[in-house]
This record gives C-alpha cells, sequence and structure tokens, in this order.
C-alpha cells in the first residue's frame, strides 16, 4: 500500500479526515499512480504512527476520511546517529538514501581536517535532501524521518556528542590490530543512543584522534579491508541492525 509523509496539520483528528495539498504527493497520487476514490494509502505525521485513509475525492487537493491509527514498529530500539567527514554531493546523497533504508536516526555532516570539499565551497540543496529522506522512508516503510542537520565544525561536533550514551569513532588502525569492535558492546547499546564518527575520503587526522580520545570516544575498527568513506556508514548501520534488532536481543 502506498505510503506518504504528510506535514502535520494534514490530519484533523477531531473529524477523522484529512487533507493533501502539497503538489508532490497530489502529483504522485492522481497522476503517477493514478488512483481513485475509495482507494486506500497510509499517511504518516512523523509521530511514528500510521494512518490508514479512504480517499474521497481527487482534483487539485486530495481529500480522504482516516479509517485506522496504528503504531508503526519498523524503527530500531537503538537510537543511532552517523556522523560524517564532509564529502562530495553524490556521495553524500547514496549514502543517505542507504542510510535511511537501514534505520539510522540522524546524519551530521561534520568539516574535518582532511575533507575533500572545503566548506566555503559547499552548496546545500536542502529541498533535494528532504525529497531523498522523504521517498526513502516511504519505500522503506518507516514511521520516522531520517533527521539531517547543516553542517557543524569539528569542535561543535564534539560538543553536541557529549549528550550520546555511547561514542564510537571507525579507525582503519583498530580493525587490522583486532582491537575492539561494535560487536563487543552488543549487551550495553539495546534502548541506548549512539553516535558514530565516520572520518572523510583523507580520513581521520592525529589531532583529530586525540580530540576524540580525549572526548571519551572508543575507537573502533571495520574489518582488515580499508572501507571506502561512502561504505563505512553502510555497513555501520547494517552491523548495527542485526545485531539490536534481527540477531540481537530483542523484545
Amino acid at each position: 500500500m502506498q505510503r506518504y509523509f504528510v506535514k502535520k496539520g494534514v490530519i484533523n483528528f477531531k473529524s477523522l479526515s484529512a487533507v493533501i495539498s502539497d503538489k508532490e504527493n497530489v502529483h504522485h497520487i492522481r497522476d503517477v499512480m493514478r488512483m481513485k476514490e475509495n482507494d486506500e494509502i497510509i499517511l504518516l505525521e512523523n509521530d511514528g504512527f500510521e494512518y490508514l485513509a479512504k480517499i474521497n475525492n481527487i482534483s487539485n487537493v486530495i481529500s480522504l476520511t482516516v479509517l485506522e491509527k496504528n503504531e508503526n514498529k519498523n524503527e530500531l530500539n537503538t537510537i543511532v546517529d552517523i556522523a560524517h567527514g564532509l564529502v562530495r554531493r553524490e556521495k553524500k546523497e547514496e549514502t543517505l538514501r542507504r542510510l535511511v533504508e537501514l534505520g539510522c536516526h540522524k546524519y551530521i555532516p561534520v568539516v574535518m581536517e582532511r575533507s575533500i570539499v572545503k566548506i566555503d565551497k559547499l552548496k546545500e540543496n536542502n529541498e533535494r535532501i528532504d525529497t531523498i529522506i522523504k521517498e526513502c522512508s516511504e519505500q522503506s516503510e518507516r514511521g520516522l524521518l531520517m533527521e539531517y542537520t547543516n553542517t557543524i565544525s569539528f569542535n561543535e561536533f564534539l560538543n553536541s556528542a557529549k549528550d550520546y550514551d555511547f561514542r564510537f569513532v571507525c579507525f582503519e588502525d583498530s580493525g587490522r590490530r583486532n582491537e575492539k569492535s561494535l560487536n563487543d558492546y552488543l549487551d550495553k547499546l539495546q534502548g541506548k543512543k549512539v553516535i558514530v564518527l565516520v572520518g572523510p575520503e583523507g580520513g581521520i587526522s592525529e589531532k583529530e584522534l586525540k580530540l576524540l580520545d580525549n572526548n571519551d570516544f572508543i575507537q573502533i575498527g571495520l574489518g582488515k579491508r580499508i572501507l571506502r568513506t561512502e561504505t563505512a556508514p553502510l555497513f555501520i548501520m547494517s552491523l548495527l541492525a542485526y545485531m539490536t534488532e534481527v540477531g540481537g536481543k530483542h523484545e
């Protein structure tokens, strides 16, 4: 069944009705899917619930009757945020698509010493990013949209990371030495708030590693092979999703 994230206020909970007026959703329902009256869709307000609704009328707006409210149970039971050293637009967009599918809670782009992309030349297209996240969230049947933050400095990142229960940084030397991995923390991550930092194309500098160590970041390896900067976040999310949801201990 087709799913559509809508803005707050689209659903009138008193009258159990809804009116979709934004052009993107109207176009998809009317012109792409060619839906008719009495067809049913699922509406999402980014509140963790999904609302089954029946179409009453299709014109320049879509009017609906809300039939059911159900809890969406497709989110991970551990909050996982990915901080990522600044990378080129095409790499970031592909990474965003996969992170949404894998259940990432938030994506945080960070300016780092070895980032190839420079902040003064960065051109953010937030509307395009919002569309990517929305479409991927609908396709993967998520109940919440992945958050995307504005690009922040490394010092801002360190300060914001203090709010997490666990702080990890991926470092290739740790993997080669067979040191700590995410698997070592499986029993401790359930229901916690976790952040994982992945470096940019050029990796993480010694100065940054020292600052991370001083801020209680745990260095973890991702195996003996070197992963590309756009591959590492997907490896992390896949591993954490399996550990905490599919193959781990969960209700």
